[in-house]
């Protein structure tokens, strides 16, 4: 199951890598938030990846060590969570895109706000330090939290997608966009949940696997919302000198 883990991985990274150089080429100003976060998603997943690959490299090697373990988990916990937040700030971000007109400034606030409460929420519902403060942040605590944070984005999207549909004037690449970061995010917070719901860890792969493939079917549909289109010049007819439709 590993490998196939990592065969998905080289397709987030293709799809990622795709995804930053169609906006590096002619949409970096108008999506900079998402610039930002796909280079972050990639740089992040190509670090976390190398460092599984060479602990367990260690594991069966003649230097297994206890400390590999704790800090690959940590650096995975951590970089997930940020990676959560940035999903949920890229959707606050296009809603303040969407807003238009002069109740823009007032929903700026209410948005604000809203990330204000995202960003306190988990330290207040959810324990950090069960073992007293010198101890490392539990694994549960980075779960629920990463949790929160999707299905907060979820809703958000939710919100945004009836912004959009109900504006005459919507933008119809920030709506392919919604629609990419809908399916990311609402796989992520369903996964996590599901988790929570799993004794057995065989049946682990379930949810890993849904996070995976919805995260991928997420980026594929960003390809396709920067996929760059071609314009299809007239001809000029030699004998003539007009234009010519194209054939």
């Amino acid at each position: 199951m590993r490998y196939v883990y990592h065969l998905i991985d080289i397709g987030d990274a293709l799809a990622l890598v795709s995804v930053l150089v169609f906006l590096l080429r002619s949409h970096s100003r108008k999506f900079w938030a998402l610039l930002v976060y796909v280079a972050w998603e990639l740089i992040s997943q190509v670090g976390v990846t190398t460092f599984d690959l060479l602990y367990n490299g260690a594991v069966v090697g003649p230097n297994a060590s206890h400390d590999a373990v704790k800090w690959y988990a940590r650096l995975y916990w951590a970089n997930d969570v940020i990676v959560d937040l940035l999903r949920f700030l890229l959707v606050i971000g296009l809603m303040y895109r969407a807003t238009s007109g002069p109740k823009r400034a007032s929903v700026g606030r209410i948005l604000s706000g809203i990330v204000a409460v995202a960003l306190v929420l988990p330290f207040v519902l959810f324990p950090m330090f069960p073992m007293g403060p010198k101890a490392w942040i539990e694994g549960s605590w980075f779960n629920s939290t990463s949790e929160l944070l999707n299905f907060g984005a979820a809703i958000m999207n939710l919100v945004l997608w009836g912004v959009l549909i109900a504006d005459r004037k919507r933008d119809p690449q920030l709506a392919v966009v919604s629609i990419g970061l809908g399916v990311v995010v609402t796989g992520a917070a369903i996964s996590y949940g599901l988790k929570v719901y799993i004794v057995s860890s065989a049946a682990v792969f379930i949810p890993n696997m849904f996070l995976m493939l919805t995260r991928l079917a997420g980026w594929s549909i960003w390809c396709r919302a920067f996929w760059p289109v071609q314009s299809r010049q007239p001809v000029l007819d030699p004998a003539s000198g007009n234009a010519m439709p194209p054939a």
